[in-house]
């Protein structure tokens, strides 16, 4: 496993190793027109949004929201 991981896969190793799988749980949005949508996703850690992202494709959204989430958790 890289030291360097990040977005979804990141966030689950980081989550898995504490125990806490369990905790995660994501909202997401889309807009704009059906052949160029936006979307836009929000991790939520414990009930609370500790990242959101966006961009065009859904899984671009929630690499970045993940991030920011990990991030979060690194942190505290």
């Amino acid at each position: 496993m890289s030291t360097n991981e990040s977005g979804t896969s990141g966030l689950n190793n980081y989550l898995q190793k504490q125990n806490k799988l369990d905790a995660v749980s994501w909202l997401e949005s889309c807009s704009g027109p059906s052949n160029k949508p936006t979307w836009t996703m929000s991790c939520k850690i414990n009930g609370e949004i500790r990242g959101t992202g966006t961009g065009f494709q859904k899984h671009v959204a929630k690499d970045a929201a993940a991030d920011e989430a990990l991030a979060y958790l690194k942190n505290k």
